[in-house]
């Protein structure tokens, strides 16, 4: 049921997918910076939890990304994801022609036997970043990093609260990034993902649902 319930908190960027398709999740420490009633002691900035792999203590934000750059980022759960937070993630079927290249997650595995699609697995931890005939994983594991360093070096970290609202900042820069940025673009990328607007003004709501992922 958890993972049902936390599909309000998912955003859609407007991208579909096609071809190669790279798919991976990564995790964001869990953070109610600005909260003056926290239900447990303030970490200092930069430090890290007592609890460590993957834990419901760490927010999950599944990437995924294709040679088109079409791109999507999801808030998807507390802890480890499942197969139907990689189904909410993607909300529309991939073509059956797809490739999807992920890390040895088995809900990965899963997902594509259900949707009929070759899948190719990269363990990260064996160095495996790209496979013979050129099915890579590395592209979302840089932008992983690039998204990790821009929180954390612009706003020093920022609430689970509000993360989703982050991804929506950064697909915007990812998109005109090789563009002039004027005011008039970021509006209009901002109007046009209707979407994130509502994720915007149901944030209270959306936030206690994703925490009771943790129950």
């Amino acid at each position: 049921m958890a993972a049902q319930n936390t599909g309000i908190i998912r955003t859609e960027h407007g991208d579909e997918f096609a071809g190669v398709i790279e798919s991976d999740e990564t995790f964001f420490d869990h953070s109610e910076k600005g909260n003056r009633h926290l239900k447990r002691p303030p970490r200092k900035c930069g430090s890290d939890p007592k609890k460590g792999g993957i834990s419901t203590d760490k927010a999950a934000v599944i990437v995924s990304k294709d040679r088109s750059k079409s791109l999507k980022m999801t808030v998807s759960t507390m802890g480890r994801i499942t197969q139907s937070d990689i189904k909410e993630s993607f909300q529309n079927p991939l073509p059956e022609a797809s490739i999807l290249c992920s890390d040895g997650q088995v809900s990965y595995k899963g997902y594509s036997i259900d949707n009929n699609l070759k899948h190719i697995v990269l363990r990260a931890d064996l160095k495996q970043y790209v496979k013979k005939g050129g099915y890579p994983i590395q592209h979302v594991n840089e932008l992983h990093n690039r998204l990790k360093k821009w929180i954390a070096g612009s706003f020093r970290g920022v609430s689970t609260k509000y993360l989703q609202n982050y991804l929506n900042w950064f697909y915007i820069r990812e998109k005109f990034k090789h563009e002039s940025i004027t005011t008039e673009k970021m509006a209009l990328a901002s109007i046009q993902n209707a979407h994130a607007i509502k994720q915007y003004r149901c944030n209270n709501f959306s936030y206690n649902v994703l925490m009771t992922t943790q129950m």
